[in-house]
């Protein structure tokens, strides 16, 4: 818990930064007429999304405790935030190629000494947040949603590169329709990303594994004493917690061993599959006779 902090400041200040570039890029991509500049704008916006959910679900995993009605908190709202995220970065891009094919075909003038000032003070920024990000090597390593916003910014590095680019060829050249060309190709990034962030909030909302349940149940096989491991439900309320249910057949002689396993269980579980939280059910066939004794439940 003592690293949270220091992620949530990190994606603070990546935050504020790039409030402050796409609003810079948005104003500088319609004053100057760059189409490709308001793409990467809204493509930095997406990064903004990614990290603001971050933030959020941080935030959220620090202050709110489960209750009878709500047993996880509102750690499913990064979900939710994330699903209408996508959504409209979804319609964004629809709508960065419509516009970019009426360019294509009928080139408007840029003015490429301010477009190029700005998509280059952009590229800046996302580098200053990519430094601080590295910075936090340890939060990468650790927290899904740090590493997940990392990436979005090294995206973001490249379709800025790609922005200055084509606004210099446009310079050089003197050939507007590039501008729409590299506009065409920062929204289907854009797409890529809204259609990654879709695929996972479908899949947590649709209750699919996160992991290879024959991969944990032969684990927790090898745990001596334990005789079986059936009935394993796993599933993710969002990102960073998995949660799931299973049932345990131990061959034990008293309550205190399979308390003892219940715990190794659990250990295992959280340290090699990254699952929060499990009820478990255990049972036994006894010494003494072939009929199962079952143990209460247990949630871990």
């Amino acid at each position: 818990m003592a690293e949270q902090p220091a992620s949530k400041k990190t994606l603070l200040f990546a935050a504020l930064l790039l409030t402050s570039t796409f609003l810079a890029e948005l104003i500088g991509g319609v004053v100057s007429g760059s189409l490709s500049l308001v793409s990467d704008a809204f493509h930095v916006l997406s990064d903004l999304s990614a990290i603001l959910i971050a933030y959020v679900s941080l935030a959220i995993a620090q202050r709110t405790a489960p209750t009878q009605r709500m047993a996880f908190g509102y750690h499913r709202l990064e979900v939710i935030s994330a699903l209408f995220n996508g959504l409209l970065l979804s319609l964004i891009s629809a709508f960065i190629f419509v516009e970019a094919w009426s360019r294509f075909t009928n080139p408007t003038e840029i003015n490429t000494t301010y477009a190029l000032i700005i998509a280059i003070i952009g590229l800046a920024v996302n580098l200053v947040v990519a430094r601080k990000f590295h910075q936090s090597s340890t939060h990468i390593e650790k927290d899904v949603n740090i590493r997940s916003a990392y990436l979005h910014v090294l995206g973001d590095i490249l379709a800025s590169i790609s922005v200055i680019t084509g606004i210099t060829a446009v310079r050089l050249l003197d050939m507007p329709v590039i501008d729409p060309i590299v506009a065409g190709f920062v929204a289907v990034l854009l797409l890529m990303g809204a259609g990654r962030v879709l695929y996972k909030s479908a899949e947590i909302l649709l209750q699919k594994s996160p992991q290879d349940i024959d991969r944990v149940r032969k684990r927790v096989i090898e745990i001596k004493g334990v005789e079986d491991f059936l009935d394993v439900r796993l599933w993710q309320v969002c990102s960073h917690l998995t949660v799931g249910t299973a049932h345990v057949v131990v061959s034990v002689e008293s309550l205190e061993e399979t308390e003892e396993i219940k715990r190794e269980i659990k250990s295992i579980i959280q340290d090699e599959f990254d699952i929060r939280d499990m009820t478990l059910e255990c049972e036994t066939a006894g010494m003494s006779g072939d009929h199962p004794h079952r143990f209460q439940h247990e949630h871990n």
